[in-house]
């Protein structure tokens, strides 16, 4: 049976020497531990954030790094031109417009304005609701639960107010039922 990746090797803590942690675990290991050791400093290695030395030691763990492999790969690779071309030969990327008018969509036809139908003869609304003029009055929930037929329930009364509400209740709903009838 294989070990996944990153569990079998475990990592030293630069916090704290008698941590090793898993190598999958080590950035959350090291934000827990950061905030244990706030006087200790560290900084981050340009190639893995997971790598924190001393400021003093970071030119020599660059040059050190393991990581850095990779990001020489990619930085060094042949098949991009733009590695082993001059900045100033580069020239910038060609900026694609978009001015043609928006399509209608298929199958329907343009309507004149006078036209009321279209081509299938349905009758089409038209939409003359201006929804940013509201001079109709806010709704009041209050003012609907004492003309409908709702039970309301008395809360964070006293109980003597309590009681009184129901009363009241019983009243209006005696009411609303005789008005329906």
């Amino acid at each position: 049976m294989t070990t996944p990746l990153g569990y079998g090797e475990l990592l030293q803590c630069p916090f704290e020497k008698a941590h090793r942690i898993q190598a999958h675990a080590m950035s959350k290991h090291l934000f827990k531990c950061r905030q244990n050791y706030p006087n200790q400093k560290f900084v981050s290695c340009p190639f893995n954030e997971s790598h924190r030395v001393a400021a003093v030691d970071l030119k020599s763990h660059i040059s050190e790094c393991e990581d850095r492999a990779t990001f020489d790969t990619y930085k060094y690779s042949i098949c991009t031109s733009a590695a082993n071309v001059p900045q100033n030969a580069v020239s910038p990327p060609e900026l694609v417009y978009n001015n043609s008018p928006p399509k209608e969509p298929e199958g329907i036809r343009k309507r004149d304005k006078r036209e009321k139908t279209t081509t299938k003869e349905q009758p089409v609304r038209l939409d003359d609701d201006c929804w940013d003029d509201m001079n109709a009055p806010a709704y009041n929930p209050q003012k609907y639960c004492e003309k409908a037929s709702v039970i309301r329930k008395a809360t964070l009364k006293k109980p003597s107010e309590k009681k009184a509400f129901y009363e009241c209740e019983r009243l209006r709903l005696q009411d609303l039922k005789l008005t329906n009838d």
